[in-house]
């Protein structure tokens, strides 16, 4: 009976990493489709709005503000980041980088 036991938990600990393994194929499954289909319609857009005062809206919280919305100066895009500058709540001029995929919306602030 112990056996049975012991296989049990064997099973439990191999198949616990699943879905740290399917998360990495996920990532690198996005990775590959945005290779294929070219450069990123969002970095096209950004680059655009370079030096432009803009409101970054973010998927994730952002401990650099301490909200999900950035009020920002963009300086410089490329297919993955984009580089921005900010005004802290300290009123200290910050420079960020942050990757595009965690763009949910770009709010333009001034024309």
């Amino acid at each position: 009976m112990e056996w049975v036991g012991l296989m049990a938990l064997g099973l439990i600990l191999c198949y616990s990493s699943y879905p740290a393994k399917i998360k990495k194929l996920e990532t690198k499954l996005k990775d590959i489709e945005r290779n294929m289909k070219g450069e990123n319609s969002m970095s096209k857009i950004l680059s655009k709005l370079i030096n432009s005062k803009c409101k970054l809206i973010t998927r994730e919280y952002l401990a650099i503000v301490s909200s999900k919305e950035i009020e920002c100066t963009i300086l410089d895009v490329d297919d993955e980041w984009i580089k921005f500058t900010f005004t802290d709540k300290k009123g200290i001029t910050k420079t960020k980088i942050m990757r595009i995929d965690s763009i949910d919306r770009v709010d333009l602030l001034d024309n």
